[in-house]
């Protein structure tokens, strides 16, 4: 059986992009179409038995005409062709308000081949190559349990206790009913949800750990009676059981939203299982929008732009988003020449920002070792070497320094100046 894993579409981000004069629409929902119809075309191509999509189609829960019609649109050829479709309610799909349904509730209405899951539960699904037994974990909404007077009353750490001890209890109750009641088709779990060991993004998902949404232990997902464990939630494609029985898997997203995510690499997922229920899969890329942070260092140059032009020169930046990060000290600060940088930028698709982080120098260093007895090049010479932002311009300063005494002591000379104390 070939299934197709993915997750985290968000269709919607309109971060880093520019309005398309073709289509009149914003192009970062032309770079999330492109790899949604990418994906779609692969699984076309692989011939797949079922989709498992494991939550967050929009980029909140009150997606746009538009972005109904993208993802409805980019669904239609696996309809069209009577692949089943398991679809995950995510926190970024369901509204945080009592009675509203979920953004994705309206597909289920237009074919049978739409498996929405809003509760936990477990379901046999009929493919065109026999069945397959989905175990559902949509994201946990806290909001509707506070509803339940018994929940209500416990503090908020014992409300995520409580969530875990329920999906845990449903979790346990799936693999104990598989250990009495076996069954030869695949058995896959699909969930949107927080695992403990997983590798954050700094940026979207984080706000979990900014809000304290409920995490999931590893060990409630690994049981043996599964086959394999689809993850949606956080945006990088990792593994979390390394002995991979299960196989616990985060597809990933399948387009950067952020800088945040500039070097994961995005796409979905391809499972096989054999009838033996032998489980392989891979990671399968998207053609998602390059995006590159380039962090440039200049506070060891005297001249920061030489360095600044060719660290740039040497990416390639067609096609590409593109944010510059210099550090330099305060007295750089005149030296960086923000038109040349984005002279030198103007081939990227979009420039997503140069920023100046500067240095700032403390209000006085002193120099303990400095003494009356020191020379006054030597002096200086101590005073640059405890200032790290004078350092690129040490020769600079000391050879001036040096001519400056040069011509105070002729001058002197020259008037007859008596310095001597009164």
């Amino acid at each position: 059986m070939k299934i197709l894993h993915t997750a985290d579409i968000h269709i919607g981000y309109k971060t880093h992009g520019v309005i398309d004069p073709k289509t009149g629409l914003h192009s970062r929902l032309g770079d999330f179409e492109r790899c949604f119809r990418y994906m779609v075309d692969h699984a076309i191509k692989e011939n797949v038995d079922l989709i498992l999509f494991c939550g967050d189609a929009y980029r909140d829960m009150n997606p746009s005409q538009t972005d109904q019609r993208i993802f409805a649109r980019s669904l239609k050829p696996l309809l069209d062709r009577d692949i089943p479709i398991v679809m995950i309610v995510g926190n970024h799909d369901h509204p945080y308000t009592f009675g509203k349904v979920n953004s994705m509730e309206i597909f289920s209405l237009f074919s049978d081949n739409i498996h929405l899951f809003t509760t936990c539960e477990s379901r046999d699904i009929m493919t065109k190559s026999g069945p397959v037994r989905v175990i559902g974990l949509p994201w946990p909404m806290i909001h509707e349990l506070r509803t339940k007077e018994e929940f209500a009353a416990l503090a908020k750490e014992k409300q995520h206790e409580k969530v875990h001890e329920i999906y845990s209890g449903f979790v346990m109750a799936e693999a104990e009913r598989l250990r009495k009641e076996p069954v030869s088709y695949p058995v896959v779990v699909a969930g949107h949800l927080h695992v403990e060991t997983a590798v954050m993004t700094e940026g979207s998902e984080r706000v979990t750990l900014v809000t304290r949404d409920p995490v999931f232990t590893l060990s409630m997902l690994k049981q043996p009676e599964f086959d394999y464990v689809a993850l949606g939630h956080i945006h990088k494609y990792q593994e979390l059981n390394k002995e991979r029985k299960p196989p616990v898997v985060y597809s990933g997203s399948i387009e950067r939203i952020s800088f945040a995510e500039a070097v994961q690499k995005k796409g979905f997922v391809m499972i096989d299982i054999s009838k033996k229920k032998e489980v392989a899969f891979r990671h399968v890329l998207t053609p998602s929008r390059k995006m590159i942070q380039l962090e440039i260092d200049v506070r060891g140059e005297e001249e920061p732009m030489p360095l600044i032009l060719e660290k740039i020169g040497n990416e390639i930046l067609e096609e590409a988003v593109v944010r510059v990060v210099i550090t330099c000290h305060a007295g750089q600060r005149g030296l960086v020449e923000m038109k040349e940088i984005r002279r030198s930028l103007r081939s990227a698709f979009v420039i997503g920002g140069i920023q100046l982080k500067v240095e700032q120098e403390s209000a006085r260093s002193r120099v303990p070792e400095l003494h009356r007895n020191l020379s006054t090049r030597d002096a200086l010479e101590m005073y640059i070497n405890h200032n790290k932002q004078l350092l690129p311009l040490k020769k600079t300063i000391l050879d001036t320094a040096q001519l400056l005494e040069e011509e105070c002591r002729q001058g002197s000379a020259g008037k007859g100046a008596d310095f001597s104390e009164e």
